[in-house]
């Protein structure tokens, strides 16, 4: 029996195609926020290089409105157009406040990792 392969290495991650629930490619993962007191990712920056005629190109997004397929090796999203255009528009910067980073996972109907994470 094969071992499953549950690592990525992080120069792998920018460019992994992200898909939606159909599993139609929508875009792209460009960068990744990771809390430096647990190591852990908190948030993917991901473009959508003209999905859905959307203005804004990237997009900060929950980790955990994420998951990895390893069928399509890449990630499968139910985020939808209209989460998308309704969502806050953060830099990477305004995280540090969890209200700020409630906002976002409310806007995406994501878990938060505060209250997945036991204490």
């Amino acid at each position: 029996m094969q071992a499953e392969n549950r690592f990525l290495e992080t120069s792998q991650v920018a460019g992994t195609a992200v898909y939606d629930g159909a599993h139609a490619e929508i875009g792209a993962v460009d960068d990744l926020i990771i809390d430096t007191m647990t190591g852990r990712v908190r948030y993917a920056v991901l473009s959508f290089g003209g999905f859905l005629g959307l203005g804004k190109t990237q997009y900060v997004v929950p980790w955990t409105a994420l998951r990895w397929d390893s069928e399509l090796n890449g990630y499968v999203t139910g985020i939808t157009e209209e989460q998308l255009q309704t969502s806050p528009d953060l830099d990477p910067l305004s995280l540090r406040n969890r209200d700020a980073e409630g906002r976002l996972h409310a806007a995406y109907g994501a878990p938060t990792y505060w209250e997945l994470e036991p204490r």
